[in-house]
């Protein structure tokens, strides 16, 4: 009688361990956040330096351009740091209206500068306007007049209004304007130290500051 019992709880026991493991088995399993997050699709955005960056992250968002890139949201634009030149607190400092601003990295003397500034379109008026009262030439403390004392310089499909505002004892400072929908973009280039700032057939635009600023205006992108 009693192997007869303990017979019985075996199969029991048996049973209702089958019953556990089979309602285990069949019971859906609960999603994990990893397991319900949705692939990513395969495509690349190129970053201004040429390399590329997919999508990721929860919300399949494209990964920061690394640097040398680096991105100003509110401006909405993105762009490779001037080769030769690093961020400097002590322009911004200097000068709360630049919105970025870049030294160049000596080791004596006053380094170079390339800053960026941005002036809001109001309304009624045109990106011309903004930019025109917005040229002084230095040596003179004259407002630029009209348009056509600007160069246009075509680069990355981007068309900039260029005008040097300062040659004098060394130094020569370049402006570059671009306009957009509801502001007007400046990217300015001081140079120090220039030798032969006087000679009338020294191109500007081959000094290496200004080559650097160039060579980042080609690689401005949007973020828009």
């Amino acid at each position: 009688m009693k192997g007869l019992l303990s017979g019985i709880i075996i199969v029991v026991l048996i049973a209702f361990g089958a019953f556990v493991y089979r309602g285990v088995k069949e019971r859906p399993v609960a999603l994990t956040p990893q397991g319900s997050q949705k692939a990513c699709t395969q495509e690349a955005k190129v970053c201004p330096d040429g390399t590329s960056v997919g999508r990721t992250g929860p919300d399949c968002a494209f990964a920061a351009c690394a640097a040398p890139n680096t991105a100003d949201v509110s401006l909405g634009i993105v762009y490779v740091v001037p080769t030769g030149f690093g961020a400097s607190a002590a322009l911004l400092a200097a000068d709360p209206t630049l919105r970025d601003a870049y030294a160049s990295n000596v080791a004596s003397g006053t380094p170079d500068s390339i800053t960026i500034t941005s002036f809001p379109i109001p309304a009624g008026k045109t990106a011309n306007n903004v930019i025109l009262s917005n040229t002084v030439h230095e040596s003179s403390g004259i407002a630029a007049k009209a348009m056509n004392e600007f160069t246009p310089v075509l680069t990355n499909g981007k068309t900039f209004q260029s005008i040097t505002v300062e040659r004098f004892e060394g130094i020569v400072h370049t402006e570059y304007y671009l306009a957009r929908t509801n502001d007007v973009l400046r990217f300015d280039v001081t140079e120090h130290n220039v030798a032969n700032w006087s000679d009338s057939k020294l191109l500007i635009s081959n000094l290496p500051s200004h080559q650097a600023l160039l060579k980042t205006l080609s690689t401005l992108q949007s973020t828009n």
